[in-house]
């Protein structure tokens, strides 16, 4: 269907009522958790039943495996929920969808196992049985995903599902919009018509007009209409407000279109400045609310449990360092902070001590003079970094974020911002100790402006996509880069 050649729309025509509509996408996204309760009490029974086959009989009545298999099924919910199952089936391939759910279950897994061992239920039950009902679990949640997905999209295809739209105000906004709906959702859009009230000496447009507003309100008692989008301006007041009065005597949610609507310029959500004042959001904190409460609390209780995990280990190495040479064991320099403010963060000492250092910083290079036998050690296992999770329970850094650059730090003989504009966008978050470019390549010195630029763009991706999923992950593939020793001297 090509939507700037559609005719128009016949007013008298009636529609049949689609016992389907859209929603059914949203609300298979909210009982999609329900079915993994079930699904995880189903493999618990299976598995429960393979045991009773003359292996672990007496384990078929066992109150511990019902408790353990009970309370895991009832955290699934919360951890398996995947707000972005409706765009999987309308868009995304499934590939994607289920390597989705299969990270949301490796969390699953891993909190299943700690509580296991906090609670000491782990210890009554059998590690066969739970290896099989955690694989059963991830067969049958897939599954249900597979197969639930499969069956939107088909009805998508059959145009069950689609979205009636109807564009109020004639012009170029419509003109944008129709054309970004077109290429979002191609199989699912079904557009309604463009209606306005002034056919005649209207705004340009490439689009035809369907009719008048009274014609889309009789239209709309005899079809299935799910959205009303005006595109006239909101300056355009009094219009404005006199068609919403018109358009309010029918059950269809209305929506002022942007303006920007379909142009580079970037837009976002609503924000309210004084809780009164509404403004579209250009830019926004890109971790905010609770997103910033469980960030908080990540490196609070993960911060603290691994400093006190690794305490004797700093113990030896601030004794090494002090044998090895003379000089202070912390080392502490200016960097960049959250915010463009400043902070000194601290490292173990990796190289000989000058008490009056230069005001020109030099980036550490193989087989660096300077380097002390004991740093270089330290810098090849990355353990100089250890003394920051102190700077992590202080508040100036994050387990994870975007490694901080110093100060003066110079590329080419350039500061970072003279080399690309998104180089200050890095402190919107606080700096971490690891980060999405050290665990894909991005590690150690940046020489050159290319490389500057490739640890930009990776930090850009973090800082834009940011997830507990995502820092938790890059906390386990930073132990893998430690042993590899890619690009650290």
């Amino acid at each position: 269907m090509n939507f700037f050649e559609n005719s128009l729309v016949k007013i008298d025509a009636p529609q049949t009522r689609r016992l389907w509509n859209h929603n059914a996408i949203s609300l298979s996204s909210d009982l999609l958790p329900v079915s993994d309760f079930f699904n995880l009490l189903l493999a618990a029974s299976l598995t429960l039943l393979l045991y009773a086959h003359g292996i672990h009989a007496d384990l078929l009545f066992s109150m511990h495996i019902e408790k353990a298999a009970l309370s895991a099924s009832l955290l699934a919910p919360f951890i398996f929920y995947d707000k972005q199952f409706g765009a999987s089936v309308s868009g995304a391939s499934a590939l994607r969808m289920l390597r989705a759910h299969l990270r949301r279950f490796t969390l699953f897994t891993g909190v299943v196992i700690v509580l296991g061992w906090v609670s000491g239920i782990a210890d009554n039950l059998p590690p066969g049985w739970m290896l099989s009902w955690l694989v059963f679990g991830l067969l049958l949640t897939s599954l249900t995903r597979t197969l639930l997905a499969l069956y939107l999209r088909y009805l998508q295809r059959q145009g069950i599902l689609t979205e009636a739209i109807a564009v109020v105000g004639n012009g170029p906004v419509a003109d944008r919009l129709v054309r970004a709906l077109h290429q979002a959702r191609p199989h699912t859009i079904e557009l309604v018509g463009v209606f306005d009230d002034k056919i005649q000496g209207g705004a340009p447009s490439s689009l035809k007009s369907a009719g008048t507003v009274e014609q889309l309100i009789a239209l709309a008692k005899t079809r299935k209409i799910d959205w009303i989008l005006v595109t006239l301006p909101a300056t355009a007041e009094e219009r404005l407000l006199a068609i919403v009065q018109r358009l309010k005597t029918l059950s269809v949610p209305v929506g002022l279109c942007s303006q920007h609507v379909g142009l580079t310029v970037p837009y976002g959500t609503i924000g309210y400045v004084g809780d009164s004042v509404p403004v579209s959001l250009l830019a926004d904190r890109p971790i905010k609310r609770w997103d910033a409460v469980v960030k908080g609390a990540e490196d609070f209780i993960l911060g603290g449990m691994i400093t006190l995990a690794l305490l004797p280990v700093m113990a030896v190495i601030a004794l090494a360092i002090k044998i090895d040479s003379p000089g202070p064991i912390i080392f502490k320099q200016r960097r960049h902070a959250f915010n463009n403010h400043e902070f000194d963060i601290y490292k173990f000492r990796s190289m000989r001590w000058n008490s009056q250092p230069s005001d020109t910083l030099q980036q550490t290079s193989r087989q660096d003079k300077r380097v002390t036998r004991v740093g270089r050690l330290l810098r090849s296992t990355s353990l100089d970094e250890l003394p920051q999770l102190f700077n992590v329970l202080k508040g100036d850094m994050s387990l994870v974020g975007p490694r901080p650059h110093a100060i003066n730090m110079r590329t080419e003989d350039r500061l970072g911002h003279e080399i690309t504009d998104q180089y200050a966008h890095r402190h919107r978050v606080k700096p971490g100790i690891t980060g999405w470019s050290q665990v894909n390549g991005s590690r150690g010195a940046t020489e050159t402006s290319a490389q500057l630029h490739r640890r930009v763009e990776l930090d850009m991706h973090y800082i834009e996509n940011w997830s507990l999923l995502l820092d938790l992950k890059i906390l386990v593939l930073t132990c893998r880069e430690v042993f590899k020793r890619t690009n650290a001297f």
